[in-house]
């Protein structure tokens, strides 16, 4: 049978409630609470006839970094392979299959195309996080501007508005459109105050700005709001963490970090971590020997030579833990990973994060080397993925590393 989701978009499934997972799920992804992955476990297994819920879940494990070839990314695959029927879902078949053998941009391209004149807020969301974890701001914005002349101005009468709003402020953030982006982005937090994107993309619009005053108070007046969506609030904290270091108040930048390092063993969260402590160091504080916490959590992590972003944040970790037993196997295997590949992440990783690792560990002792070094990856390093905000670590250990 055919069902419609949330967007009135065509869902096939055995069992209407599935769809209602479907929608669950996609309510918690998009507000950054509560587990996709448990809401839509039991429908996946279950009902032979929905690929939908295999999508979502196979898109953000690779996404989130798990390795490609993941037993639970291939029973994901599997199933969407065995079930997918209509042209939706063999069109989101399509990009996993190129996210799968790791082309993460032709995967963008089919999610976009797929999107296309349709309100399937699912293909234009997964191809706007698709942009940002290969750091391609020009296909954001295309996207999210082609999102938004489909959905129009934010409207409770229209669903998902406010959260095609928010990617679209995001995208004009990341091209330095600020007042439009904070426009915009204001129009999608003020209906939605659980928006978190929107809030994130704000966030973002005052740290390009270097708007203090503005940071500050947006993000410790909603607090309360953001502390508790637990799958973003991490990365939240480390914006208020930004803003903190920038006004040399080191000491509660570190209570930032300590506050949240109990919750932090994602990939992604312990890469804001190491990042929070790492740009405590350049701006000439001490953080003690909480880099030993992080080495030990990367270092159990399967998530290793999968994502470029994740790479670079484990470098930094190991860098620091030059005796820590992962960190020689960590330098070790980079270097050889990805060999022969051809993909595009194999290519990332051989042209842009190998070297760009090196570099990093070069900082301890060959801080000039390790200058020229990075500043030769600048015009390429946005493949590694993130945002602008995310990636100028770089360029601050560039600095650094000039005035040694």
């Amino acid at each position: 049978m055919t069902s419609f989701d949330a967007w009135s978009e065509p869902v096939s499934c055995a069992d209407p409630t599935s769809v209602d997972r479907w929608n669950e799920a996609w309510e918690q992804t998009l507000h950054f609470n509560g587990d996709p992955f448990v809401t839509l476990e039991q429908v996946n297994a279950e009902d032979s006839s929905f690929a939908m819920g295999s999508v979502l879940c196979a898109a953000y494990r690779m996404l989130g970094a798990q390795p490609l070839d993941a037993p639970e990314v291939r029973a994901d695959l599997d199933r969407v392979r065995q079930r997918a029927q209509q042209p939706r879902e063999m069109a989101h078949l399509a990009a996993l299959e190129r996210m799968a053998v790791g082309d993460f941009t032709l995967a963008g391209e089919q999610w976009e195309a797929a999107a296309a004149d349709t309100k399937d807020l699912a293909a234009y969301r997964l191809a706007h996080d698709v942009w940002l974890h290969v750091g391609d701001a020009t296909s954001r914005l295309r996207t999210a501007q082609a999102a938004r002349n489909t959905w129009g101005p934010t409207s409770a009468d229209v669903a998902g508005s406010g959260f095609i709003a928010s990617q679209y402020s995001f995208a004009l953030e990341e091209v330095g459109r600020l007042e439009e982006a904070e426009a915009v982005g204001w129009e999608a937090l003020e209906a939605d105050p659980l928006d978190l994107w929107a809030l994130h993309a704000l966030a973002h619009v005052y740290e390009t700005a270097e708007a203090q005053a503005e940071a500050l108070d947006l993000l410790r007046s909603r607090q309360a709001t953001w502390s508790q969506q637990l799958n973003l609030s991490v990365h939240v904290w480390w914006h208020l963490a930004l803003r903190l270091i920038a006004a040399r108040q080191l000491d509660e930048a570190i209570a930032i970090h300590d506050r949240i390092a109990p919750d932090a063993s994602t990939p992604f969260r312990l890469s804001d971590l190491a990042s929070l402590l790492w740009r405590v160091e350049l701006a000439g504080g001490e953080v003690g020997d909480r880099w030993e916490l992080l080495a030990d959590r990367y270092a159990i992590r399967p998530e290793v030579h999968t994502s470029a972003f994740i790479d670079l944040h484990q470098a930094f970790a190991f860098t620091r833990c030059p005796d820590h037993q992962g960190s020689e196997a960590f330098f070790d295997s980079v270097l050889d990973s990805h060999a022969g590949g051809t993909s595009e992440n194999s290519r990332t990783f051989v042209e842009i994060v190998q070297p760009l690792v090196s570099a990093v560990r070069q900082t301890t002792s060959e801080r000039a080397a390790a200058g020229d070094a990075l500043e030769q990856l600048d015009p390429d390093l946005h493949r590694i993925g993130g945002s602008n905000a995310q990636r100028d670590i770089v360029a601050l250990t560039t600095t650094a590393c000039r005035q040694a």
